[in-house]
């Protein structure tokens, strides 16, 4: 029994976390420019069992190959919409993850099939970056936290009575056993603009 509930804890601390389909992008010489990565990505955030810390990394879905990990603090950074590639038409869910400490951008574009839970993500990725709890997880996250052992127990209980939600297997997961599913990625370049790329003009994104 104690196993048991030592597993569902560590679910719940495995949930601070969001991870989804997504490309990096790179920044041309110029320093003004950026363009897709064509390889399928996946960008998470999550605190490291390890070291304690929160991390952001890109891993590489073809190759299966984390590529990049980077330690972030509360307040080191932030991940926003590149207003810019707005009006884009091949290519308008452009990313800017920018750091506080550095000039160095870093620019990622959405892979999910469905744009309409873009801003969704950002916001996440946003709130466990700088160690909050996404405001449409925090009423959940408070009530499992103000759960004694009995509630937990039941809830233990009535896992074993039905089958598990999302029994079907993770659609990210399907979509890329499938070959497919991923958001279309035109080769057009974006323009970052003035604001989102001058700081990094000498930096690589």
């Amino acid at each position: 029994m104690q196993q048991a509930l030592a597993g569902l804890r560590s679910q719940q601390q495995s949930s601070n976390m969001v991870e989804f389909r997504c490309g990096k992008m790179k920044m041309d010489g110029n320093g003004t420019t950026v363009r897709p990565d064509m390889r399928k990505g996946k960008l998470t955030v999550a605190k490291s069992q390890e070291d304690g810390l929160m991390h952001l990394t890109w891993t590489d879905r073809g190759q299966g190959v984390m590529e990049d990990d980077f330690i972030i603090f509360p307040g080191d950074a932030t991940f926003s919409y590149v207003e810019k590639a707005r009006n884009n038409a091949k290519n308008n869910r452009v990313y800017l993850l920018k750091f506080t400490s550095t000039s160095k951008l870093h620019f990622f574009w959405m892979q999910e099939p469905k744009a309409d839970k873009d801003e969704e993500l950002s916001s996440k990725v946003n709130s466990y970056i700088n160690g909050e709890e996404p405001a449409d997880q925090g009423g959940a996250a408070a009530s499992v936290g103000q759960m004694d052992q009995a509630q937990l127990l039941a809830m233990l209980t009535q896992g074993r009575s039905r089958p598990m939600d999302g029994a079907g297997g993770d659609a990210a997961a399907a979509g890329d056993a499938a070959g497919g599913g991923d958001a279309a990625g035109g080769t057009e370049s974006v323009t970052a603009g003035p604001a989102d790329a001058a700081a990094g003009a000498s930096g690589e994104a």
